[in-house]
């Protein structure tokens, strides 16, 4: 049986896989579901701007946002990513072919962090 861990990351890598070559984005609930969302974006193909409808409809179970940089075999958070990370109600992930990052701003060290999402994030 696949971990929760596993089932979300088949469900974001289906999402991504079928946006691409667009960024995808969508929410992960507090109870482990990943719901796809619509990319705003003027520009798709290099970022993206999570539907503000699915924030609002899913606020009180919102546990992380996550979006895709299509076609990465390494998809590490941007430079560009850190600025969603003010937002510290959060978590952030992102990813690309089953391969996740979950990422965050160290105000101790002024740097954004990353480390590969495993399943003691989701504890």
């Amino acid at each position: 049986m696949a971990s929760v861990l596993d089932q979300l990351k088949n469900s974001m890598t289906t999402h991504f896989i079928n946006e691409y070559p667009k960024e995808a984005c969508g929410i992960i609930t507090k109870d482990w579901k990943y719901i796809p969302c619509k990319n705003i974006s003027p520009n798709p193909k290099n970022n993206f701007i999570l539907d503000p409808v699915s924030l609002l409809e899913y606020e009180d179970n919102t546990w992380g946002i996550v979006h895709s940089h299509p076609g990465s075999d390494n998809p590490i958070p941007s430079e560009e990513d850190m600025a969603s990370t003010v937002f510290d109600c959060y978590r952030f992930i992102v990813g690309f072919n089953n391969r996740f990052y979950i990422y965050w701003y160290n105000k101790l060290i002024e740097a954004l962090m990353y480390e590969e999402l495993e399943d003691k994030h989701l504890e």
